[in-house]
């Protein structure tokens, strides 16, 4: 993914999540630049069909929205900050190829698991990959996630 991709990121975004979950150019950017070898783009030749970002992270909590991450100083775990698809490829296996692309960057820089948030409408394709439901040590940190979303570890043992 480059900064060019962005304006097209922003509309799959605006396709796949209601108005709570958009997210700016300016911030997608910054956890773009935070870690540019686990942000991906999926096109044809129509376009962008989805996106992935993903970077290090403690793992304790999930990330806050809308703001660019904070430095941290050791990172156990990767976190899958968002997958999106248009509807027009959903049932194409974009999903699943920009999910096999972050595994295999988080099994390369040897993370110990690879943690999400699952908006509530997508616990059970999360549960479908591996993914299971982890106790958040910051409740408050899941407060912007909206009602029925779930913190999500999957342990990467290669």
């Amino acid at each position: 993914m480059t900064a060019a991709d962005l304006p097209a990121v922003l509309q799959v975004q605006r396709q796949a999540y209601g108005d709570a979950y958009q997210e700016s150019a300016e911030v997608l950017d910054a956890k773009r630049r935070r870690s540019p070898a686990a942000c991906w783009v999926a096109c044809d030749a129509q376009g962008v069909l989805g996106y992935v970002f993903a970077h290090d992270w403690p793992g304790a909590a999930p990330p806050p929205l809308h703001c660019p991450l904070p430095e941290v100083a050791a990172a156990q775990c990767a976190f899958l900050h968002d997958l999106a698809v248009v509807p027009r490829a959903h049932g194409r296996g974009v999903g699943g190829a920009l999910f096999a692309a972050v595994r295999q960057w988080a099994l390369g820089a040897r993370h110990e698991a690879l943690n999400l948030v699952s908006l509530v409408n997508a616990v059970r394709y999360w549960q479908q990959r591996g993914f299971a439901p982890l106790a958040s040590a910051d409740a408050s940190a899941m407060l912007a996630y909206g009602d029925g979303a779930c913190f999500m570890r999957l342990p990467l043992d290669g």
